[in-house]
Order: structure tokens, then C-alpha cells, then sequence
């Protein structure tokens, strides 16, 4: 049986490049991706339990018109909401961030949100993943995460 991995992300770039790492480093792995936080909200609620991981992006726009998440407003913390609803729907499926942001809203840095979320969700909050264009030290860092899952 196929993994399934859900890849939430609203850079076209970025996704690009995680869509890339899986059939690299994760081959065995079916790729499905979705790009604003309502569709994402949307399939983690209703079809999150099929997954086995999900790569998550922090900060995304709220919703995506013609498969373009260039549209809506920025909802700067949407991945903790999403977060927040796995809890509240027993959703124990594997995460991991992927970031390309260093702070957040109110100057929130990552390594906060980090300890945050370990807190929050140890059943399935398995950490973060700092996305730098400039360097690819991510890949080894998700692999590692993807590894011991």
C-alpha cells in the first residue's frame, strides 16, 4: 500500500520543491498537495486520518481561486489553527513545518512556536523544518524528520 503524504503550501516555488524532495528522497510516497488554509482546513478535517504525514506550512492566505492561493486574505498563523482542529478531531496524523519565516505575527519567532507545539500536540507534532532559498540545508533536516517517523 502507497504512503500518502499531504503537502500544505501556498508558494508555488517552495511546494515545487517539496513536491520535488518526496519523489527524491521519499519515492514510495503519493504526494497531495493544497495550497490555502480553507482547502487545507478542509481536507485535514475530512480526510486526514488517510495520510501518514503532513508537511505544513505556518503563514498562507486564506483561499485559493482557479488553484491560485494568490487570492484571499494572509492569515499569518493558519498552520497553528490547523494544528488546533487535528487536536480537536483526534487527528494524530505525523507533522511537520516547513517555514520560510523566521517571525510571525507580533514578532512570534519559529523556535517559540516550536516549544509551543511540542507542547501543545506531542501526539503528532514532530517539528520544524526552517525553508531557505539561498541553501538546501533543509533537505537534510526533513529527511532526518521523515526518517523517524
Amino acid at each position: 500500500m502507497c504512503k500518502k503524504v499531504l503537502v500544505i503550501e501556498d508558494n508555488e516555488a517552495k511546494l515545487n520543491k517539496l513536491r520535488q524532495f518526496c519523489a527524491d528522497y521519499w519515492p514510495g510516497y503519493q504526494v497531495e498537495c493544497r495550497s490555502s488554509y480553507n482547502t487545507a482546513l478542509s481536507e485535514v478535517v475530512h480526510r486526514g486520518k488517510f495520510y501518514d504525514i503532513i508537511l505544513l506550512d505556518v503563514s498562507m492566505n486564506t483561499y485559493e481561486v482557479n488553484g491560485d492561493a494568490s487570492d484571499g486574505e494572509q492569515e499569518p498563523l493558519a498552520g497553528a489553527n490547523i494544528l488546533r482542529f487535528m487536536k480537536l478531531r483526534k487527528i494524530n496524523v505525523p507533522v511537520i513545518v516547513v517555514t520560510m519565516y523566521e517571525s510571525f505575527v507580533d514578532g512570534i519567532r519559529i523556535d517559540r512556536l516550536d516549544e509551543g507545539f511540542r507542547a501543545k500536540y506531542p501526539e503528532f507534532y514532530k517539528g520544524y523544518v526552517y525553508y531557505n532559498l539561498k541553501n538546501e540545508d533543509w533537505i537534510n533536516k526533513l529527511n532526518e524528520l521523515m526518517a523517524g517517523i
